[in-house]
């Protein structure tokens, strides 16, 4: 037995948390579901804390959960006459996080005591702070991404980085996903340092000795994720014109939604690269697995990537890498390349470079995978407990949450 195993297996009580999310795979937006997935399951190896889960109704929530995790889902969040993906942009989702906050407040005296409330991101920071004025309980806020890093200095929605900034406040502790995400919630939040705490995400499996199969040989040059500015599709786009100079055979796929889709398609016509490119659109995630199957390198020039999931699942898949600098991945990861996301030449040779040295490839992703081997979701519940210990350190005495009386 590891010394975490027997840490984690003590004799102690067990901690109950209350715990506030958005998503839960298949239903995924993004990385957020995919992180909360990972951490519940990492909690129920780890032992000792049981989790009451609470987020917004959805078809097809697998229930294939550790025992000491309870999926609770929650009626009256979303608008009968638009879908999860039909609400667009994340402003979209203001009024639904306002229907998640009533709704937590509902079903809290259903769902008995709890020892600490853990929020996932903005859309749950209103009904974390509404559950802490009612019970007391101490207050872990989760930052996966904030409003600066999905739009940027001058375009932030003023509405949704102020509830970032109430719910950090509102907080005990606040966990960040890498060191880039903490230093960006002190400059751009005002947040002391001593209160944030680093938990880093993890991957889909861990191996010892990671063997990554070899890219194919035919196979494309890709990018997954929104389609929005922060994410940097606009440089890939011009990378691949650079790239195809040297590598006249590359082809590309670009996966993903958002905003700025209809410009990309544009911007490829106008530079001739349409016979190059596909845009297979949003795609879940085992289109995921499937296309890093077929590429021979992930490219991710994100303006501002807190973490960087799917480029974990890429190197897992043995896909070498290239990553913007502002990725907090890298941190995790050092031997990815790693380039300005801001210069196209830069982005196209790092590129070149791999789809033209099929050794040096190989050898990047095996760096790659085995440095990502010790990211574990265990690992990241040991972390999270840690967290939980300290915020409950500040604690006020116990209120107990008021159970309903019984039926006459």
């Amino acid at each position: 037995m590891t010394a975490m195993d027997a840490w984690a297996h003590a004799d102690r009580p067990p901690l109950k948390v209350l715990m506030l999310g958005w998503e839960l795979p298949p239903a995924i937006t993004g990385g957020l579901g995919v992180a909360c997935e990972g951490l519940l399951r990492g909690i129920g190896a780890l032992g000792g804390i049981g989790v009451d889960f609470l987020l917004p109704a959805s078809p097809g929530i697998r229930g294939d959960y550790p025992t000491a995790v309870r999926i609770v889902e929650l009626d009256g969040c979303d608008d009968p006459h638009a879908g999860v993906r039909a609400q667009g942009a994340y402003i979209a989702y203001r009024e639904k996080a306002a229907r998640y906050a009533a709704a937590t407040l509902r079903a809290l005296p259903e769902l008995g005591e709890f020892d600490l409330i853990h929020a996932h991101d903005w859309l749950t920071f209103e009904a974390a702070m509404a559950i802490k004025r009612a019970s007391g309980r101490p207050l872990v806020v989760h930052v996966h991404s904030t409003e600066h890093d999905r739009a940027g200095e001058h375009r932030t929605n003023p509405v949704i980085a102020e509830l970032e900034r109430a719910g950090m406040q509102a907080a005990d502790r606040i966990v960040a996903v890498s060191r880039y995400t903490e230093h960006g919630l002190v400059r751009n939040y005002g947040q002391s340092a001593e209160r944030i705490d680093v938990v880093y995400n993890a991957g889909r499996s861990r191996q010892t000795d990671p063997l990554p199969a070899a890219p194919p040989a035919d196979g494309c040059v890709c990018f997954i994720g929104r389609i929005t500015e922060q994410k940097g599709p606009e440089a890939f786009v011009e990378a691949a014109l650079r790239i195809r100079e040297r590598v006249p055979d590359a082809r590309f796929e670009m996966a993903g939604d958002g905003n700025l889709l209809p410009l990309m398609r544009s911007l490829v016509r106008a530079l001739g690269l349409s016979e190059a490119f596909s845009f297979p659109g949003f795609i879940d995630r085992e289109q995921v697995t499937n296309l890093l199957a077929r590429s021979r390198v992930l490219v991710m020039p994100s303006l501002s990537e807190p973490f960087g999931l799917v480029a974990l699942e890429a190197i897992e898949a043995g896909v070498p890498v290239v990553l913007s600098r502002n990725c907090g991945l890298a941190e995790r990861v050092p031997s990815a390349l790693c380039v300005d996301p801001d210069d196209i030449d830069a982005i196209a040779d790092a590129a070149i470079g791999l789809l033209t040295d099929p050794a040096r490839a190989r050898a990047c992703a095996s760096a790659a995978a085995r440095e990502a081997a010790e990211l574990d979701w265990t690992r990241s519940a040991a972390a999270l407990k840690q967290v939980y210990d300290r915020a409950l350190d500040t604690a006020l005495p116990r209120i107990p949450v008021p159970t309903p009386a019984p039926a006459c």
